[in-house]
């Protein structure tokens, strides 16, 4: 018999941060480098994006997560990496506010989550990227 122990998790919060006062920094162009950005930076942390919305002042994200590690290092690291991209090669400036937000999903309401992030575009209109 394996002496090998039995691991099993399902840890799940939805994720939002929004840029420095609120400003539409995020434009249509910057939206697949900030999403880029999102998706390596969950790699590096060991997290696994679920869904996501890059809009124009804010970002939401649906992430399944290890219960030893923390979201804070995958944050920071999402934030600053895809400013960093954005600022080096787009002639305005992407600034993140400081902090988040992030609440814990139930599995029963992964569905529901997908949903409200997917339908941002249409919740707030005035805040696709232009």
């Amino acid at each position: 018999m394996s002496k090998a122990g039995h691991r099993s998790f399902a840890l799940f919060a939805h994720v939002t941060w929004h840029t420095s006062r609120r400003a539409h920094s995020v434009r249509r162009t910057d939206v697949a480098t900030v999403t880029r950005a999102l998706l390596e930076s969950a790699a590096r942390n060991s997290v696994h994006v679920l869904a996501q919305a890059v809009m124009a002042e804010h970002v939401h994200v649906l992430v399944s997560f290890r219960p030893d590690l923390s979201l804070m290092p995958f944050i920071r690291d999402a934030k600053s990496e895809s400013a960093r991209r954005v600022n080096a090669t787009a002639p305005h400036r992407l600034t993140w506010a400081r902090g988040y937000f992030a609440g814990s999903v139930s599995h029963s309401h992964i569905p529901t989550v997908r949903a409200y992030i997917a339908r941002q575009h249409l919740r707030h209109p005035d805040s696709v990227p232009a």
